[in-house]
């Protein structure tokens, strides 16, 4: 007697864990949904980070893929025969559909090329990128009106990660895309009564990449606080080659026992952490729809983050959070002083905060809708052999 093994979907990623990131815990909590929830059978094939072993390792929720990446362009992988090793992975793990995430280049449009006649799902992360340079700006928008134009036409459906990617790329995703946002894990995020300690979170990628997300502006913020709060003390979740021009900035500013930088903190020790602290703060210059700030407002937390990007769709001022204009420090550590004097309003901004992640943002909520679409790519692909 033999037996039909189940098709699998596989996730294409350029990161993955142990690398820390919005995509990298975006497709690790999908996969762990996916797995647990529904119980398909996951294959994951991201990028060998810097002086890791490529090649094929079990993984906590199946199958997990290294390819090699021998060149790195910024924060952009790059290797060959990426398309060879897809197609292969396809062929040998019996792959059903094939979803890849996007906008780091090359890696997904690989995973699109690779996919052949299975179907295949673009999941979109963030809007137009833009480094900040002329010749990587105009490098990045090439690549949008080529090579990623080419795989999101050849995506049989389109997921983007907020409505603002999706309204930032009209031409590409307009009138082809679900909007499903990052989630967080409600079991593992769990409100608790916020402490009165002047504690506040920071959890990022420390990168020079990120530079983005605003830790040097919260730096300067907490030295404006801490002329009146001197007990005012931030702590900075993650890690990454940019942390000692950090930690150089911590000592100029006279903070260095005003600042802890923890590393890298995940699953329960990461869900302590936000709970630890009276406020979670992502002063971000640019962003499309940040997990953190989700998981700090499931952990009943309330969160002071910037008007840009995705936020005020996830943040509503006053309501469940605070928002100030990017760059603002004044602004910020105003805000921030608000959160951290007065109880009041910390409590109720971090009840409305877990309400909203409860009615809309959970990681199972968002898994089912995924499901929704990949069973519907699957299901027509079936319907037309």
């Amino acid at each position: 007697m033999t037996t039909t093994r189940r098709q699998a979907i596989l996730l294409a990623a350029p990161y993955y864990p142990p690398k820390t990131g919005g995509v990298e815990n975006y497709v690790w909590n999908l996969a762990h949904q996916l797995r647990t929830r529904h119980d398909r059978r996951v294959v994951v094939a991201t990028t060998a980070t810097a002086g890791a072993r490529a090649g094929r390792f079990d993984g906590e929720h199946g199958p997990v893929y290294r390819l090699g990446a021998p060149l790195r362009l910024s924060n952009t992988p790059l290797g060959l025969g990426w398309v060879r090793a897809l197609r292969r992975i396809i062929q040998d793990e019996g792959v059903g559909l094939v979803n890849g995430h996007a906008p780091v280049p090359v890696y997904a449009d690989a995973a699109g090329r690779a996919s052949g006649e299975t179907p295949f799902v673009l999941t979109y992360h963030t809007g137009r990128m833009r480094p900040g340079s002329r010749p990587a700006d105009a490098v990045c928008a090439t690549y949008e009106r080529t090579l990623l134009a080419r795989t999101a036409a050849r995506a049989r459906e389109i997921v983007c990660a907020s409505d603002y990617v999706a309204a930032d790329q009209p031409r590409l995703f307009a009138g082809r895309s679900t909007v499903i946002t990052p989630g967080a894990d409600l079991d593992l995020y769990r409100p608790g009564p916020v402490p009165a300690g002047p504690r506040i979170v920071f959890a990022a990628s420390l990168e020079p990449s990120t530079a983005y997300k605003g830790l040097a502006d919260l730096l300067r913020a907490v030295g404006q606080l801490r002329v009146k709060r001197p007990e005012v003390h931030l702590d900075v979740l993650g890690t990454g080659s940019a942390i000692g021009t950090y930690r150089e900035l911590t000592d100029r500013l006279g903070l260095r026992g005003h600042v802890t930088f923890h590393g890298r903190l995940e699953g329960l020790a990461l869900a302590a952490a936000y709970t630890r602290g009276r406020v979670l703060a992502l002063p971000t210059r640019y962003d499309s729809f940040p997990t953190v700030l989700i998981e700090a407002m499931a952990c009943g937390r309330p969160v002071v983050s910037t008007r840009v990007g995705g936020i005020p769709a996830l943040v509503t001022h006053g309501r469940n959070g605070l928002l100030v204009p990017p760059g603002d420090i004044p602004a910020l550590a105003g805000a921030l002083g608000e959160v951290l004097d007065s109880d009041e309003l910390a409590t109720r901004l971090g009840r409305a905060g877990r309400s909203h992640v409860e009615a809309e943002l959970s990681w199972q909520r968002q898994a089912d809708r995924t499901v929704e679409v990949f069973d519907r790519v699957m299901a027509a692909r079936r319907a037309i052999r």
